[in-house]
């Protein structure tokens, strides 16, 4: 798989150089994102005096809280004379936290394909299809940067359904020409780190406790049946375990998805499952969420559900989380959303643990910013 990556790259870099190269303009960036603020209720199991056994998760903690994420996008593509695109993002995030640069990463297109180098999600996740965000993809179930109620350190506490093998570490990705509605896109990621430093050299390959030389594999179809607009997904990743444990394995992650749009209407479904690296009984990861949403001009209201579930070993049980947001949306006016909703959270801990189990409903209304 490392090889048809590398003779792929080879043989662009090869074509441009036979059928001429030169651009007509230098790469100029430009600025995007956007911002996004949550005012937050949340009432939750808050009972218990002490720690461990004694406590729930919202015990002495607020019943509101303000939530907000923003990211800067800088972009820029050039066009050589040969019709081949190369272009650049960086995307930077709007608040200090532990990964000050979210993403950034080159890529390359043409009637080839496309070539994505650097710290960006792989194919098994970019090519997914899956559950429809009842409100917005900033506040549903499924969102990558919200969290409105406390989870206590349960196993399963966050529902997500994308495929995580990688997330943005260090990678090479090559996605297919899309012919007749089917495409392909194949990810070879090194080490499962993000922002190697170049100078620092090969990372280590014998690390116990370190999966890496990572494979991922994601697939899609897009098209019509009758009036339905439908895509269907599936993908499939595989890290190896870099020094063999008794308890370890290779690391293995697939997921399935589909998603459906029919006049004002969209549904989608997504199922995820990861054997999280171990060989022991009763520890994989299992989820999938569920959303329907109507739409019609300004106006979005919707329905999400998720369970995930995560093994805590041979006869053992596992944790569990339940979740289903009711929500909204209006648009009023270019890339401006006002977004709302209601979410009702069941978490349930494998050994009965008050400090990892919980129950919220949680109500929330913000703004969306695009620009």
């Amino acid at each position: 798989m490392k090889k048809l990556l590398y003779g792929t790259t080879a043989l662009v870099a090869a074509g441009m150089v036979a059928g001429g190269a030169q651009a007509a303009d230098k790469i100029k960036i430009g600025v995007g994102g956007y911002f996004y603020g949550y005012l937050v209720g949340v009432s939750q199991d808050d009972s218990g005096p002490g720690g461990g056994l004694n406590a729930d998760p919202g015990n002495n903690r607020r019943g509101h809280h303000i939530n907000r994420e923003g990211e800067i996008i800088f972009t820029g593509k050039t066009t050589l004379d040969n019709g081949i695109q190369f272009g650049v993002q960086v995307q930077l995030e709007a608040e200090q936290c532990g990964d000050q640069i979210d993403e950034s990463f080159m890529w390359m297109s043409g009637s080839f394909g496309r070539i994505n180098l650097g710290s960006e999600n792989a194919a098994s996740y970019l090519m997914g299809y899956g559950s429809v965000a009842a409100s917005h993809w900033s506040a549903g179930v499924n969102s990558p940067g919200s969290r409105f109620h406390t989870t206590g350190g349960n196993a399963a506490g966050f529902n997500t359904t994308n495929a995580q093998l990688t997330s943005d570490a260090e990678k090479i990705t090559y996605f297919t020409p899309r012919m007749s509605g089917f495409q392909l896109g194949v990810s070879y990621t090194p080490e499962r780190s993000q922002d190697i430093a170049s100078y620092a050299g090969p990372a280590g390959n014998a690390t116990s406790g370190d999966q890496s030389e990572v494979v991922e594999i994601g697939a899609n179809w897009t098209g019509k049946v009758g009036d339905t607009s439908v895509g269907v997904s599936g993908s499939w990743g595989e890290a190896s375990e870099e020094v063999s444990s008794l308890a370890g394995d290779d690391r293995e992650e697939y997921t399935l998805g589909v998603k459906a749009t029919m006049s004002n209407i969209s549904v989608g479904f997504r199922y995820n499952n990861d054997n999280q690296g171990t060989s022991a009984g009763n520890t994989d990861r299992e989820a999938w969420q569920v959303g329907v949403r109507y739409k019609s001009g300004p106006w979005g209201v919707g329905l999400q559900i998720a369970n995930n579930e995560v093994g805590q070993g041979a006869g053992a049980g596992s944790d569990e989380a339940r979740a289903v947001e009711i929500g909204g949306s209006y648009s009023i006016g270019p890339g401006i959303t006002m977004v709302g909703g209601v979410q009702m959270h069941d978490l349930s801990d494998s050994a009965g643990d008050r400090a990892q189990e919980n129950e919220a409903t949680v109500v929330f209304i913000g703004t969306f910013l695009g620009f």
